[in-house]
């Protein structure tokens, strides 16, 4: 109860820095727990007379420079490795012009917290310590469901990191705890390596031992049956728990498992979405939700439980990352007597328009984040609902960032925004835990052409609707089995900052001369394409083109499966005979990228994935020739001699983990790529003509009204006049035409190693 976050920048030499630390040492010596929040720590390079500290949010690692002396610095790194109830007062520490905004960012980033209270200049430390005991005295406390005593928890909490090569501990006692999926899995992927398997079995009777003991194979001497209350101490060697559990466990169980600090291993569906519904705290166990009649309500997926298990033992490090998450998730949602969150918004009474809620990752620099506040912004602008905008993490940018990128969204910023009537959680991975709605739809993801088994519960059972890219992704969710009326096509488009008549980049223009400019514009990962990109410019700069290339990284440069290629840049550049290559990966406002498109020649983009594609669209917004893998809702529009369709075939493919169904992607080729990237750039002035004409139909086409009137469908808004006819009927994709290769005989690609 007697508890506080602190929310500011500590490591500079400002005044309202040294009030946050003469905060801290105060409330440390009176007796207060203190966590420091990091969200408001930039990363900064170590200037002269400074020294590194190294830091982590715990999405991403970053350094900052400071002057303070190493005993301070300690004093806050201990500070930052504490954690406190997700209830917590946050106390904003921020300079006078940054301080509304700085408050309204930390509030967003803790809903819960009982205040939120700035500090004004020259506040003492003693008066402020003050305040903060006055505030948890009027919230009170509560006690969250299944949450546990913090004495109860100490011993769980107290436990070291465990070694590498420990054994796999379940927990249960039988078949509703899914023990014999373990044993099965064991046997399977681990007994012959030697992995010990632990069991404790604290109900189980003799004849359940006995049945147990015939599943394992003769002379298992790495096989521990312990029939006993669990206990800390069984815990202590573990390498990873496995629940994978086919009804609702012991609550008590599950989180003592993940004060641990262990990887769990558990099945995540909405029966345990109450205590799992936070991300990255377990390495979760898919499966099909059963009928209402049957016995049990869950059926994990053994092939799920295989892969989970693998992925918990696989890295040690990340393993130990999701013990980290989780234990701070029990300390932050799982422990009785914190302090009382304040009251959720009370509902508007005879509202004429429905209340929707759109939750995304919107301070963040990612297409998910541009996905997010396109549709957000189609949405107020048309006026049909009541919008509430809910961020999610993480918190990596600011509200200033906002206002330039859609200053109509700020006022539609959330904490808790209540009962709402439609709830649209976007981005990856989607949420687990049902927000208090009518409706509640996810993002679907058919990327690889198949579904995922941890994200069958939630998009196959769980959610109202699933809300897709096209209907490629629509077609993997009927597939899998979901009803084909519960899935909601809602391509994305461009906004209004992208077109042909946006100024050129001079930066861009000046560096690249009299060449034209190839650019690749994305996530420089595996999944978009980026070495077929680099092999494909090899081979038309063999084929004798002079050009240039430019490469816009987007911030998020490591997809799913880590297939990161960022280094094939450096590796690009050291190759004798290549292009010149302008690597651009800082953040671009949305005009500033408009300009970068229209500062280049031609856009290639050969990705893989079945994705959206999004930089096709906005590049052929912007009057950019496009040489393209088939894939993406810009197949949607594209047509006509502005746009390639670079040939691929059908690959399957093993991402790791288990899915229902094969995973496969389109795989381009580099070789006739390059042989139609040659073609554009010899017939350049007739593309660039065509692409320029067919702007504007793109821009019409293809703009976020399309998405927008498809989540005023799901909210129960009636189709404004024109789109009656296209409700719930979307247009078949239409696929890039074919281009005739040139006759030129084919370069030899040159491959980059």
């Amino acid at each position: 109860m007697n508890q506080v976050r602190l929310h500011g920048d500590p490591f500079g030499d400002d005044a309202m820095a040294a009030q946050l630390r003469s905060f801290l040492r105060l409330a440390l010596g009176s007796g207060m727990a203190c966590a420091l929040s990091l969200a408001a720590v930039r990363p900064r390079p170590a200037a002269a007379g400074e020294r590194e500290v190294h830091l982590t949010d715990g999405v991403r690692p970053f350094t900052v420079g400071t002057r303070l002396p190493p005993a301070e610095v300690d004093l806050l790194l201990r500070a930052a490795g504490n954690v406190t109830a997700a209830t917590a007062p946050v106390i904003v520490f921020a300079p006078g012009p940054a301080r509304a905004d700085a408050a309204a960012l930390a509030g967003l980033e803790w809903p819960q917290a009982a205040i939120v209270l700035a500090v004004r200049d020259g506040t003492p430390a003693a008066e402020l310590l003050e305040r903060v005991r006055a505030e948890l005295r009027w919230a009170g406390c509560e006690h969250p469901p299944h949450a546990l005593e913090e004495r109860d928890l100490a011993p769980w909490l107290a436990l070291p990191r465990a070694a590498a090569g420990g054994p796999i501990v379940h927990i249960g006692n039988g078949a509703a705890d899914g023990t014999d999926l373990v044993v099965a899995c064991w046997r399977a992927d681990h007994a012959a390596a030697g992995r010990g398997l632990r069991l404790v079995l604290p109900a189980a009777d003799d004849a359940a031992i006995e049945a147990l003991e015939r599943q394992l194979p003769a002379g298992a001497g790495a096989v521990e049956i312990l029939r006993s209350p669990f206990e800390p101490g069984q815990l202590r060697d573990a390498a990873a728990i496995v629940l994978p559990w086919r009804r609702p466990g012991c609550p008590r169980v599950l989180v003592q498992s993940l004060a641990s600090g262990r990887p769990v291993c558990a099945s995540r569906y909405a029966g345990t979405a109450a205590l799992l519904g936070r991300e990255g705290i377990c390495v979760p166990i898919g499966g099909r939700v059963a009928p209402p009649a049957a016995p049990l309500p869950f059926a994990p997926e053994p092939a799920a439980v295989a892969a989970a298990v693998r992925r918990a033992l696989a890295d040690v490090a990340a393993g130990a990352a999701v013990g980290r998450r989780a234990r701070c998730h029990v300390v932050e949602e799982l422990t009785r007597g914190r302090p009382a969150a304040p009251p959720p918004a009370v509902p508007r009474r005879g509202a004429d328009r429905p209340t929707v809620v759109v939750e995304a990752p919107i301070f963040e620099v990612s297409s998910a984040s541009e996905r997010a506040l396109g549709l957000a912004e189609a949405l107020r602008r048309r006026g049909r609902v009541d919008l509430r905008l809910v961020p999610r993490p993480p918190f990596h940018g600011d509200l200033g960032c906002l206002r330039r990128r859609a200053p109509d969204l700020e006022s539609a910023l959330c904490r808790n925004p209540g009962r709402v009537d439609l709830w649209l959680s976007l981005g990856v991975p989607p949420r687990s835990a049902r927000p208090a709605c009518r409706t509640h739809a996810l993002a679907g993801d058919g990327a690889l052409g198949a579904l995922a088994w941890e994200l069958v519960p939630a998009l196959l059972h769980d959610a109202c609707a699933v809300v897709v890219d096209d209907e490629a992704a629509a077609r993997v969710l009927a597939a899998a089995g979901r009803e084909a009326s519960a899935i909601v096509v809602a391509p994305p488009g461009v906004d209004e900052a992208m077109h042909e008549h946006v100024p050129a980049d001079a930066r861009i223009v000046a560096w690249k001369g009299r060449r034209p400019a190839v650019l690749f514009c994305g996530a420089l990962a595996w999944r978009e394409g980026f070495d077929v990109f680099l092999r494909a410019v090899l081979a038309a700069r063999q084929a004798g083109q002079d050009f240039a290339v430019v490469v816009k990284a987007m911030a998020r440069t490591v997809d799913p499966d880590r297939a990161a290629l960022g280094e094939l840049v450096r590796r690009f550049r050291c190759t004798p005979g290549t292009p010149p290559l302008l690597l651009v990966d800082e953040e671009l406002s949305r005009d500033g990228l408009a300009a970068l498109y229209r500062a280049c020649d031609v856009l290639l983009h050969p990705q893989r994935a079945h994705g959206p594609a999004l930089p096709v669209l906005e590049a052929m917004a912007c009057g950019l020739p496009v040489v393209a893998a088939p894939g993406g809702v810009a197949a949607r529009w594209a047509g006509g001699p502005a746009v390639a369709r670079i040939p691929c075939e059908r690959r399957p493919v093993d991402p790791g983990g288990a899915y229902l169904g094969q995973p496969w992607v389109h795989e381009p080729s580099a070789a006739d790529a390059g042989l139609l990237l040659v073609d554009a750039l010899a017939h350049l002035g007739e593309r660039r003509a065509a692409a320029l004409a067919a702007a504007p139909a793109v821009r019409r086409q293809a703009g976020w009204h399309h998405a927008a009137a498809a989540i005023e469908r799901l909210a129960g808004v009636e189709p404004a006049v024109g789109e009656a006819a296209a409700a719930g009927q979307p247009s078949a994709p239409r696929e890039l035409p074919r281009v005739t290769l040139p006759a030129a005989p084919r370069p030899v690609p040159v491959a980059v190693r």
